[in-house]
């Protein structure tokens, strides 16, 4: 079965571009489909690059939508036939919780003419957003295609091997394959069975890399993961003081809740960094903050279980928690989606540095996002 795989997952290694958007014209604006979360967060990169935005379509929403500039949207129902909508200006669909292909197509059937995800505007890098999601794979060197192999070599499961498959040609060139007999089942994030199990003798420290508002601990309070001790880092202003004021409803009462402001990577030293962007406030070198970044190694923890989502740095805070990793074994979760480097060395680097582990890989979401690597003691 694994050379098979092997034989099957390098053809999709050949390029085929480095830029979805390029051969949409945005000249004239685009409407974004999908007034939810993630359609905000479209609407606040649109509005940073230069993007112009004609509106929005929704199934349920009606009301206008409010920019954090306070700019105000109108919202169209996504069956709507009013003259006022033209239908040749692209549709950026900003859903990733069902199959873009299944949404695309309805809208065609709409006589929308042009249709993509949303994450296909940030497949090439922008000064007025460090938002990356929609990279695309590009060339892929000799050294990466090895890689490929090292980490296909590691997976230990076949689920694992699937969904590594269909990050790959989402990300190569928006193929969306058939995963009927592996769904992508977004409860599953923080939360699979194999993670319940190993965590089911140690529930004492909890350590969340990235915690934005605390929907990590939303997701392990539902599938009934608690623990004694919780230590949250969450360097955005904003995102922390909301933090702050759900403490007492995140965690148990005798639970002690500790929340960090540092800014965790590699090593000590300083880097800029972008504050104000909730989730996606992170490291980037046009950040309008000068941070100093430290190492988790510093706070002595010993974690069961740590979590890591931090835009893309998930990999440097893994080489600054070496120590806590080896001394406590912790079981491992981390998002590798933000980048091109996730599919490849952001994976090879912990499983060549971190020994006497199984690695499980898995999409909780659709358009190439929500793809986290899972590593448990063995």
């Amino acid at each position: 079965m694994h050379i098979n795989f092997i034989e099957k997952i390098l053809p999709w290694l050949v390029s085929t571009g480095s830029d979805f958007a390029r051969d949409k014209d945005l000249n004239n604006g685009i409407y974004i489909y999908g007034a939810g979360d993630l359609g905000a967060l479209a609407l606040e990169y649109c509005e940073a690059c230069g993007i112009q935005i004609k509106g929005f379509l929704d199934r349920s929403r009606t009301e206008s939508v409010v920019s954090k500039t306070g700019r105000k949207y109108p919202v169209f129902h996504s069956n709507s036939t009013e003259s006022v909508l033209d239908k040749n200006i692209p549709v950026a669909v900003a859903i990733a919780t069902s199959p873009y292909s299944m949404i695309a197509g309805q809208l065609h059937v709409l006589n929308w003419k042009s249709v993509m995800p949303f994450y296909n505007l940030t497949s090439a890098a922008q000064i007025g957003h460090p938002l990356r999601n929609g990279w695309c794979l590009g060339e892929v060197t000799d050294q990466e295609k090895k890689m490929v192999q090292f980490v296909c070599d590691h997976w230990a499961d076949e689920i694992s091997w699937l969904h590594y498959e269909a990050f790959l040609a989402w990300h190569r060139d928006n193929t969306e394959l058939d995963l009927d007999f592996a769904p992508i089942n977004p409860s599953e994030r923080y939360a699979l069975p194999e993670l319940r199990k190993a965590l089911q003798h140690r529930r004492e420290v909890f350590v969340d890399v990235g915690s934005h508002r605390g929907e990590s601990i939303d997701r392990l309070n539902s599938a009934e993961i608690v623990f004694s001790e919780y230590h949250l880092y969450e360097p955005d202003p904003a995102s922390r003081s909301f933090l702050q004021r759900r403490a007492k409803e995140l965690v148990p009462n005798d639970a002690e809740l500790t929340i960090y402001s540092d800014v965790l990577s590699e090593e000590i030293g300083s880097s800029n960094f972008q504050i104000g962007l909730g989730y996606c406030s992170q490291l980037w070198n046009n950040g309008i903050e000068s941070r100093q970044t430290t190492i988790l190694d510093a706070f002595n923890l010993n974690p069961d279980f740590l979590k890591i989502h931090t835009e893309g740095t998930e990999f440097k805070i893994i080489k600054g928690a070496l120590e806590t990793i080896e001394r406590s074994r912790p079981v491992i979760a981390y998002s590798v989606y933000h980048r091109r480097e996730g599919f490849f060395s952001d994976i090879a680097g912990p499983m060549a540095l971190i020994s006497r582990y199984k690695w499980f890989f898995r999409l909780h979401s659709f358009q190439g996002t929500g793809a986290f690597v899972y590593a448990i003691p063995s």
